[in-house]
């Protein structure tokens, strides 16, 4: 598979895994399709690529609302109030702009973790992030562009479904409870695909060239099924079906 160089996105997405991971006790994991650091459990940064078309790349911190109120008044074109997180005082910090101050950023990731830290955590290790290639495989934006497509038509048919798009990645929900990812080059994993719950080693060792794990929630239940090559749409129309009946409302089934 064809390889291309780092983006600037992908620069800043590691600029900033080394300075959370900087800090005891961080962790990275996947948070509605976007890279988020967290400290046992307790998420502190998220890291967002073009969130809903915004086209900013942007790292938002815990932070107190008086705080996120002075920088964005202070300077509204580094700062804002990010989506969803907002009202509890989290500040979107833009790291694609001219005058991006990566000290300043620390020293606000600094704030975030000590805000959700155990202090027995805090008193631990440092530890490296995992190491990483230098280089990420891509993929087709047409063949993406379509399966998405095919999947959204899916998706939409299920009773009181909804999806949250973000860059190149979609999360299927029911009720506030995701049933399903859609997620296109997640990691540089080169895989169009998407994800849903199931019996994801068994399916992986029978069939690894339409299987395969995902980052950080293949740990957790989650399979991926590539959406590449000759699909079989039947088959993925059932499997997330039956991911969206495991999760949705008894009586949403019975309607």
């Amino acid at each position: 598979m064809a390889k291309r160089a780092a983006s600037s996105a992908d620069a800043a997405l590691e600029r900033v895994r080394t300075i959370c991971y900087g800090f005891p006790g961080t962790e990275e994991k996947l948070s509605h399709g976007a890279p988020s650091f967290f400290v046992r459990g307790k998420m502190f940064v998220g890291f967002v690529e073009d969130h809903h078309g915004d086209s900013r790349v942007a790292a938002w911190c815990k932070a107190e609302p008086e705080d996120q109120r002075r920088l964005v008044a202070s300077d509204p074109d580094r700062y804002f109030v990010p989506p969803y997180v907002g009202v509890k005082g989290w500040v979107g910090v833009r790291l694609d702009h001219p005058r991006t101050d990566w000290i300043e950023l620390a020293i606000l990731v600094e704030h975030a973790w000590g805000a959700v830290v155990p202090k027995r955590v805090a008193e631990g290790p440092v530890r490296p992030p995992p190491r990483r290639p230098p280089s990420r495989p891509t993929t087709d934006p047409k063949i993406a562009r379509a399966a998405l497509e095919r999947l959204l038509a899916i998706c939409d048919a299920l009773p009181e479904s909804t999806t949250e798009r973000e860059s190149r990645h979609a999360t299927f929900r029911v009720r506030k409870r995701t049933y399903a990812y859609f997620l296109d080059n997640h990691h540089g994993d080169g895989n169009i695909g998407v994800c849903f719950k199931g019996k994801n080693a068994a399916l992986v060792r029978q069939d690894p060239k339409r299987f395969y794990l995902p980052a950080y929630i293949g740990s957790r239940g989650w399979v991926g099924m590539r959406l590449t090559g000759k699909v079989d749409w039947k088959d993925v129309a059932a499997r997330v079906g039956a991911s969206y009946r495991a999760v949705a409302p008894k009586r949403l089934l019975d309607a």
